[in-house]
């Protein structure tokens, strides 16, 4: 895992609880925390994104290799 792929999982998870402090404790309204969920919820995404397309840059290049190791013998 990269570290810009840490920074965002852990920076949405502490997004969201800095939200369940607010809305559950603090018992603020849900429009006045509503921005700080979904700052969560985009992080999370993003970062499920950036490992979705990592798996599938990783798994697009161990076929060249096998094939190219194939050709040499």
């Amino acid at each position: 895992m990269k570290l810009l792929d840490s920074l965002l999982l852990f920076g949405s998870l502490g997004f969201l609880l800095v939200w369940v402090k607010k809305y559950i404790y603090e018992k603020d309204s849900f429009g006045d925390s509503y921005f700080i969920l979904m700052m969560a919820v985009a992080g999370f995404l993003w970062y499920v994104y950036r490992r979705g397309d990592a798996k599938i840059k990783k798994d697009s290049e161990k076929p060249e290799v096998k094939q190219n190791q194939k050709k040499r013998k």
